[in-house]
């Protein structure tokens, strides 16, 4: 199960799509990922450059899929 700390831990290694973050960590349930993404973000640990037209998991309409990278809280709790 992914939680808001794995998350963190595996962006420890450069910012990712959420495809990527899935490959990092052993492909999750997506749903899980998500859930987990979610609470990193409400946590101000992970950044998105999502747009108006994404969903909080990065998955956008018509723009290119989200970019999540850590704020210095995430850095901070990554240690």
């Amino acid at each position: 199960m992914s939680q808001a700390s794995d998350i963190v831990r595996e962006l420890r290694g450069g910012p990712a799509t959420l495809d990527a973050l899935a490959a990092r960590l052993g492909a999750p349930e997506r749903d899980q990922l998500g859930w987990a993404l979610e609470d990193a973000q409400r946590r101000g640990w992970v950044n998105s450059t999502a747009g108006p037209d994404c969903g909080p998991d990065g998955l956008c309409g018509t723009s290119a899929p989200a970019v999540f990278t850590l704020t210095p809280d995430g850095r901070a709790a990554a240690r």
